[in-house]
C-alpha cells in the first residue's frame, strides 16, 4: 500500500531540520532557538520550530544563509548596506560611511546593520557626476534601467535638480 505525499506545507520542523537548512550544527541550532528569533512549540516532548515564524525571521535577517533556496533579507531587498554602496560606486567603506553621514541619506538599522534605500542611492548617484556606478548585480540591472527611465521622465531636460542636504 503506497503512502500519499501531502501537498500541504509543513507547519513546523525539528530543530535539527532547521539547522540542516542553514548548515548549522546542533549547538548553533539550539542557540538560535534559545535567542527567541522564531516561535517554537513542544510536541510530544520534542521542540519544533514553527515554519511561518522561521521564514519570517529568515526574510528579515542577513547573517544566516540557507544551504539551498532564497537569499536572506528578502524583506529588505529595497535596501543596500553601506559596504554594498561602497562597492557600487567603487570607494572604500570609510568613504561610503562619510558620504552617508554628510549627504543625509535616510538609513534603516536592521539587526544592527545600517541599510540605505536603493531608490534614494541610485537617484543620488545619477545626480552626482563625480560618482559612477562601478558594478551592479545582474538581478538589479532591469530595476536600475527602470529607475533611470523614471528619473528622466520626472526631470525636464533644462531643470537642475537641487542637492538634498
Amino acid at each position: 500500500m503506497e503512502q500519499e505525499q501531502s501537498t500541504t506545507p509543513k507547519k513546523s520542523m525539528s530543530v535539527r531540520e532547521m539547522g540542516r537548512m542553514l548548515g548549522l550544527k546542533k549547538v548553533e541550532s539550539y542557540w538560535l532557538v534559545h535567542k527567541g528569533y522564531f516561535e517554537t512549540v513542544l510536541v510530544g516532548g520534542k521542540m519544533r520550530v514553527l515554519t511561518d515564524s522561521f521564514e519570517e525571521w529568515y526574510r528579515g535577517q542577513f547573517h544566516y544563509r540557507k544551504v539551498d533556496g532564497e537569499a536572506p533579507g528578502s524583506d529588505y531587498a529595497h535596501t543596500l548596506s553601506v559596504q554594498e554602496f561602497a562597492d557600487l560606486i567603487g570607494v572604500s567603506g570609510a568613504a561610503a560611511y562619510s558620504l552617508v553621514d554628510t549627504q543625509g541619506f535616510e538609513t534603516i538599522i536592521i539587526n544592527g546593520r545600517k541599510q540605505l534605500l536603493k531608490a534614494e542611492i541610485y537617484g543620488w548617484i545619477e545626480s552626482h557626476p563625480t560618482y559612477k556606478i562601478q558594478s551592479v548585480k545582474e538581478s538589479e540591472e532591469k530595476w536600475l534601467r527602470d529607475l533611470r527611465a523614471s528619473i528622466r521622465e520626472e526631470t525636464p531636460e533644462n531643470e537642475v535638480t537641487p542637492l538634498k542636504k
